[in-house]
């Protein structure tokens, strides 16, 4: 069986320089690539990873990390395209994905250690950002490679992140437009994530150049009909993800005003499909990972509930990139 070494004899290189070579390192030139390549796939060489891992203490693995939530909470079909979007990038390296989920911080943290002490895994996707998170501040301690989806807690921090603000300010701006709004109340979780502030934030913005104020809903297991009673006068939502959008139509249904109110959503999911609301949406970036590579998605459904026929507006996004570390690790 061919052996890197084999390979490097033949191509007239180091190993290190053969190996980098077989990983599409750019550091290495393009017809060196080619070459070692070649000369590779002429011997049959598959690579053994279980040796690699032994060589450099670490597993051809990237672990993912699933933000804390309840057993019985809608999985976020966010989180499902960045995965199927990492499996993609992390294929063509060579490296397998192992995840984290748990429902308490205490629980997801020892899973990352495990995965850290047990399985060798030194490079990690956290599918969030919050303060003072004990998982991150684990990984940066213990001199971990990983990237956040979201803004980072500490500067130098790995990161990708959409420009949240602009999209909730332009999300609002659609919904006033279009639906000619006076009284918008934003629809967040009572977790307050970092992105639905920042939507929140542009929502306020908007509202606030038109001389409108606006009214937040905290959504809670049926307390659409407390907040209605209280806030009457409301014809439009801005709501921070299409997950909450699920999660208050059954009740905005019950209440008659799925009719009422015109309603602007986030990331487009098919989870819009189980509910008899036509949306229309539209994508604004590939959700995925390229070593890891992260981009996030940005697409909306448009209300009211029941009548969504028009076309959604598409955002301008502003990715913030900074995963130098991590993609010299995995070439």
């Amino acid at each position: 069986m061919a052996t890197i070494k084999d390979i490097a004899k033949l191509a007239g290189v180091s190993i290190s320089t053969a190996s980098r070579a077989l990983n599409d390192n750019p550091r290495i030139s393009e017809a060196t690539r080619t070459k070692v390549k070649q000369i590779a796939a002429e011997l049959g060489y598959s690579p053994n990873y279980n040796a690699q891992t032994l060589t450099r203490g670490e597993a051809n693995m990237v672990g993912l990390v699933f933000p804390v939530t309840d057993q019985s909470a809608l999985a976020n079909p966010f989180h499902i395209d960045l995965m199927r979007g990492a499996g993609v990038a992390l294929e063509q390296r060579h490296y397998t994905m192992m995840v984290a989920i748990a429902e308490t911080e205490e629980r997801l943290l020892e899973t990352v250690k495990s995965m850290v002490t047990q399985s060798k895994v030194h490079n990690f996707l956290l599918l969030y950002t919050k303060e003072k998170d004990p998982v991150t501040d684990y990984l940066r301690d213990a001199g971990m490679n990983f990237v956040v989806i979201g803004h980072p807690e500490k500067q130098g921090d790995c990161f990708v992140d959409n420009d949240n603000i602009q999209a909730g300010f332009l999300a609002t701006q659609k919904l006033l437009d279009d639906h000619h709004c006076q009284h918008v109340a934003f629809v967040t979780s009572p977790h307050h994530w970092t992105f639905e502030v920042d939507r929140q934030l542009g929502c306020r913005q908007c509202l606030n150049e038109r001389g409108l104020g606006g009214t937040e809903w905290v959504v809670e297991e049926d307390n659409a009909p407390q907040f209605f009673a209280q806030h009457p006068e409301i014809d439009g939502l801005v709501c921070a993800d299409d997950i909450l959008f699920l999660q208050i139509y059954r009740q905005l249904e019950a209440l008659g005003r799925q009719d009422q109110l015109a309603i602007i959503c986030f990331n487009n999911s098919r989870l819009l499909d189980l509910v008899p609301a036509q949306v229309a949406g539209v994508e604004d970036a590939q959700a995925g990972v390229a070593a890891i590579n992260a981009a996030g998605e940005l697409s909306i459904g448009i209300g009211p509930a029941s009548d969504l026929k028009e076309a959604a507006a598409r955002f301008d996004r502003t990715d913030q990139v900074s995963l130098a570390k991590l993609k010299e690790r995995l070439s």
